[in-house]
């Protein structure tokens, strides 16, 4: 079983550190929704089964990958480190600002109401589900992306100036959540530390609210391209689980 310090390692170079936990906030910009008023079987009572039970197993991961340990209060340290640096960067456009601080910190205040699993495969590639017991809002995250569809960061991390980008692609519902409340997008990330050369992650993130649940999944990886099939099966099963749970 790995361990959570390869979040860490996945997302930042080993003479920076955090460097490019900016650009693994991705999660706090956001897509389109893909809501219709239909399906009913999205808003049906609260599943009696337990969160933890509702969160995809081992097995349930995609094929290959092994299962990370991710203790609560890493998970809590790193999104704080995140939301630190945040708040004393410099954002272009500057009204882009707000925006992320805001959407950080309630990523915080969701991280500690979630159930939380992750698994990496053998190219360093991250699956990550998360299902809190509350909805969030789907509309906020969406009309930030609109606002902020391109934004650069520049901070300070360890005495070093870091420059980071990220540009938000919006991303269709798979046909399998159709009529779901649902939002998914891609993050291209571009992070450069002082004088080194400059860092690149992709990831796919993805929300649905089911049964009074929000379940999100992300999958990332220091590469300039991700499997978008493989992120659509992940994200229809994290969401399917609990929208067929007892």
């Amino acid at each position: 079983m790995a361990d959570a310090d390869m979040i860490t390692d996945m997302i930042t170079p080993r003479n920076a550190r955090l460097v490019v936990a900016m650009a693994a906030g991705a999660m706090l910009v956001a897509g389109c929704s893909g809501k219709e008023d239909s399906a009913d079987r999205w808003n049906s009572p609260a599943p009696t089964t337990s969160r933890e039970q509702l969160m995809l197993t081992p097995a349930e991961f995609p094929s290959g990958t092994t299962k990370l340990d991710l203790p609560q209060d890493k998970l809590q340290s790193a999104v704080g480190d995140i939301s630190a640096i945040q708040q004393n960067a410099t954002f272009t456009p500057a009204e882009c600002g707000s925006t992320q601080q805001d959407l950080g910190a309630a990523t915080k205040e969701l991280l500690g109401q979630s159930s939380i699993a992750a698994a990496t495969d053998k190219s360093s590639v991250m699956f990550m589900e998360f299902i809190s017991s509350r909805t969030g809002n789907l509309q906020r995250i969406t009309d930030g992306n609109k606002r902020c569809g391109e934004v650069q960061m520049t901070s300070t991390v360890d005495g070093q100036q870091v420059t980071a980008t990220e540009h938000v692609e919006n991303q269709p519902m798979p046909q399998e959540l159709k009529g779901a409340n649902a939002i998914a997008y891609k993050v291209s990330s571009t992070a450069t530390a002082g004088t080194g050369s400059p860092m690149t992650t992709a990831a796919y993130m993805g929300y649905a609210e089911v049964r009074g649940t929000t379940v999100a999944v992300r999958v990332a990886a220091l590469q300039d391209s991700l499997d978008k099939a493989a992120f659509e099966q992940f994200f229809v099963a994290a969401v399917q689980k609990v929208a067929n749970a007892a």
